[in-house]
């Protein structure tokens, strides 16, 4: 079944004729009777025609819709509308988009539509239809299309395809028989339409080619379009016989045409042997064309996305590609794979140091950091247990504190952190990761608080409570105050152990002696001229002094001989914590890393969930729902959705996909 639109105009007192639109189906498995594949091809008609008057901007003045099939008129011509369902249904469609007047009768042998339901073509016929052009001139006028209908001549081709630029206001489609490369993101898929174009082209001629030859037949009509496009002038000017323009793009490649047509380099290298032709003389491309560029994607995706030098060697091979190293990388640029297996984290600019990190003269571990780790094996009697490490670290002097465990529960870690407060004093801020231990305990101490009995110790418990925040999921950074000693006391305590498993007993008193070592750390530049002062060191607000250094000299305070101890120790806290204001408060300013100012996360975002424990090919992408700002304005929190549900990380654990080069 087949349907065809023309266009019919006069001009100057001349009749034209253009082809619109065809559309063609096969008949169903289900036989069908001729009449009623005829009145199919009536209705495909009758939507084409009212498809046509809809969609373009030309008016039609009247319509006329011929059909060889008495049958099908007389259906439409007639009132009576006793019909079955299948002939009524397809009658009441034709009645709402035409009218009666409309149809008209053509014989069989001038049925125009007839064409496309035979098995060959008239070349003339299949030209014209691929150019979309104006195909065929009426003879008379008043009787169209019952005269024969015969194809244009070359010169009045070239007339009417003017007039149909003036009168519809189309453009004309190259005379190369290649599909439109912008709808094509493949190199692969369009040779292989060109190829079925060609194919289709040999089948109407009554030709087999094969495959392979159709192929570089297609490749050869996508390398002349390139050139005809990109290299107009050039190609004019060769098969002319004519010198190239001196401003000309390959002028020092001495371009020639080979045998079919395609624009080749003639370089020096012509004597050499046992290489290829197509290494001796490639063909030229432009790297800007949409063809050159989808081909320059074949070969960077059969590199693997792997080094630009690589394809760029491959592609010389083959062809000369203006502006190569350029296309190349313009191509890599917008690449999806590449671009998610180069993206990485943005790390906005460092942002400043937290009110626990500078908060001088207060008692030691009222702002603390806490963290488990381990684990580490002991004997009991003939088996061995496993035990955990907490560490307590006092973000303002950085002192630690360190407690053993014998399990990650809840209940382990608020006796660890009662033992603490025993001897350090009661946290008033406690920080830490996002641990379900650590959460319980947050908790069960706040049950614990509701659940006094007495009004006055729940106020005294509320109002010597202890404020619990927890750091973004996945974010060990945010924790780097306590991350980092975990690592010192895991040095101090392999040092320690040198792989032996000891008792309970043991195992306490080495992390004393940890505890110990790591606290007389220096916090300050280490002197060596003689007379200077000990560093200052945690133990020196814990014990007054570094643990394995004497007592600093001779102080001329008065205060320092009085037998008022506790005017003694006052005074040694003061002049600690001015020492830690000038020593070591300056040493906090600068930024370590994190220096540049990057592009903030913003709602909407294309991201990739970091993993460092799994490999990128397994990152979750995600979508940015929502940002958290900081004091400064930049963004280091977000909540992302992913297809298992919603998340909150840090910036520094989501790499942003850029959708644009």
């Amino acid at each position: 079944m087949c349907a065809v639109a023309y266009w019919r105009w006069t001009c100057n007192g001349n009749v034209f004729v253009a082809f619109i639109a065809s559309k063609c189906r096969v008949a169903p498995v289900k036989p069908l009777t001729v009449p009623r594949l005829e009145l199919q091809a009536a209705l495909l008609a009758a939507r084409l025609a009212d498809t046509i008057v809809k969609e373009h901007k030309l008016s039609v003045l009247q319509r006329f819709f011929w059909s060889d099939s008495t049958t099908v008129l007389h259906w439409i011509n007639n009132d009576a509308r006793n019909y079955k369902t299948f002939v009524a249904n397809r009658l009441g469609e034709i009645d709402e988009v035409t009218s009666s007047k409309e149809w008209r009768y053509v014989p069989t042998e001038l049925n125009v539509a007839d064409i496309a339901t035979r098995e060959t073509y008239d070349d003339a016929i299949f030209k014209s239809v691929w150019l979309g052009g104006p195909t065929f001139l009426r003879d008379d006028e008043s009787s169209w299309p019952r005269h024969v209908i015969r194809p244009v001549t070359d010169v009045e081709t070239t007339e009417c395809v003017n007039l149909v630029t003036n009168v519809v206001t189309t453009d004309i489609p190259s005379v190369e028989p290649t599909p439109d490369p912008e709808r094509f993101s493949s190199w692969l898929r369009l040779l292989k339409s060109t190829a079925a174009v060609l194919r289709f082209i040999c089948k109407c001629r009554k030709r087999t080619d094969d495959d392979c030859e159709l192929m570089e037949q297609a490749k050869r009509l996508l390398f002349r379009r390139v050139q005809s496009e990109a290299f107009g002038t050039e190609v004019s000017a060769i098969r002319e016989g004519k010198c190239l323009p001196r401003n000309s793009r390959i002028l020092n490649l001495s371009p020639y045409l080979d045998e079919h047509g395609v624009l080749r380099c003639g370089g020096r290298i012509g004597a050499a042997l046992d290489v290829s032709s197509e290494t001796k003389n490639p063909s030229i491309l432009d790297g800007r064309h949409r063809v050159t560029r989808l081909l320059v994607r074949h070969f960077h995706i059969k590199a693997a996305h792997g080094n630009q030098e690589t394809v760029v060697n491959n592609l010389k091979q083959r062809y000369w590609i203006i502006k190569m190293r350029p296309t190349v990388k313009h191509v890599a640029a917008g690449c999806m794979i590449c671009r998610i297996r180069k993206a990485k984290p943005e790390m906005p600019v460092m942002g400043d140091l937290p009110p626990a990190r500078v908060a001088h003269h207060q008692r030691t571990f009222t702002h603390c950091g806490v963290d488990l780790f381990g684990p580490m094996e002991v004997v009991v009697g003939r088996r061995r247990e496993k035990r955990y490490g907490v560490i307590f670290t006092c973000l303002t002097v950085r002192a630690i504190h360190l407690e053993i465990v014998h399990s990650l529960t809840t209940d382990s870690l608020i006796m660890a952190l009662r033992r603490m407060a025993a001897r350090r004093g009661w946290p008033r801020c406690l920080y830490s990761d996002n641990g379900t231990n650590l959460r319980g305990a947050d908790a069960e101490l706040l049950k614990s608080i509701q659940e006094l009995d007495d009004e006055t110790l729940k106020n005294e418990a509320a109002n010597n409570g202890t404020q619990w925040s927890f750091i973004p999921p996945a974010s060990p950074h945010w924790g780097g105050a306590w991350e980092r000693l975990i690592r010192s006391v895991k040095v101090s305590l392999g040092a320690i152990l040198k792989e032996r498993v000891p008792k309970d007993e043991v195992l306490a008193t080495f992390m004393t002696e940890v505890e110990n070592i790591v606290n007389s750390r220096p916090l300050t530049h280490v002197s060596v001229e003689p007379g200077s002062n000990e560093s200052l060191t945690p133990n020196h607000f814990l014990l007054g002094k570094s643990s394995n250094l004497p007592a600093a000299g001779v102080f001329d305070d008065s205060d320092l001989y009085l037998r008022k101890q506790w005017r003694k120790s006052q005074r040694l806290a003061d002049m600690y914590w001015r020492r830690w204001v000038t020593e070591y408060l300056p040493e906090l300013i600068p930024r370590r890393k994190w220096n540049e100012e990057r592009e903030p996360l913003k709602v909407g975002d294309l991201v990739l969930v970091v993993d460092p424990g799994a490999p990128r090919n397994v990152w979750q992408r995600a979508i940015v729902e929502q940002v958290f700002p900081g004091k400064d304005g930049r963004v280091r929190l977000v909540e992302i959705r992913t297809k298992s549900g919603t998340l909150r990380r840090s910036a520094a654990r989501v790499a942003r996909i850029p959708l644009s080069e």
